[in-house]
């Protein structure tokens, strides 16, 4: 394959190329989790793999989305109805409500993690190990000089 004449150049190519990556494993992702009998939107999954399994408060979780909390509400709400994750006391503080997963959400996660390994290994066949380790990791520092640190959550 040659070498495109923008390789290394301008940010608009990168980004084309970012999407158009991001979107390809996403939808390959939806597909899969769909096809385990789960029905989620793209909103709906990024609450889900930012929520630890241990739970997170409504304004920890509404900063880790970086969304308001009434959109994280929402999001919340909607994953309730689904059966995923319920809001419980948290026992530190009476008032406030943690997020937590219901026994049909962490099933969702075992589902995730099973596709996660599924479509890693597809891509990673594609570039080669080698190349995959190297692009994962160029991926990382690039996400981390641009938006900051960003704790990775052990689902």
């Amino acid at each position: 394959m040659p070498e495109s004449k923008y390789a290394g150049g301008s940010a608009n190519y990168l980004v084309r190329h970012l999407l158009g990556v991001a979107i390809a494993i996403r939808g390959r992702f939806g597909e899969e989790i769909e096809s385990r009998g789960h029905n989620l939107t793209t909103a709906m999954s990024h609450l889900i793999v930012n929520l630890p399994v241990s739970g997170l408060g409504m304004s920890d979780l509404a900063a880790r989305l970086r969304l308001t909390l009434q959109r994280t509400g929402q999001l919340v709400g909607s994953l309730e109805e689904f059966g995923y994750i319920e809001r419980i006391a948290d026992e530190n503080d009476g008032r406030a409500k943690r997020v937590v997963f219901t026994r049909r959400g962490r099933k969702l996660l075992r589902d995730i993690d099973a596709t996660d390994i599924a479509v890693t290994k597809e891509i990673a066949t594609v570039l080669g190990e080698r190349r995959f380790e190297h692009l994962c990791r160029d991926l990382e520092a690039l996400d981390r000089a641009i938006n900051g640190p960003d704790d990775i959550l052990d689902l």
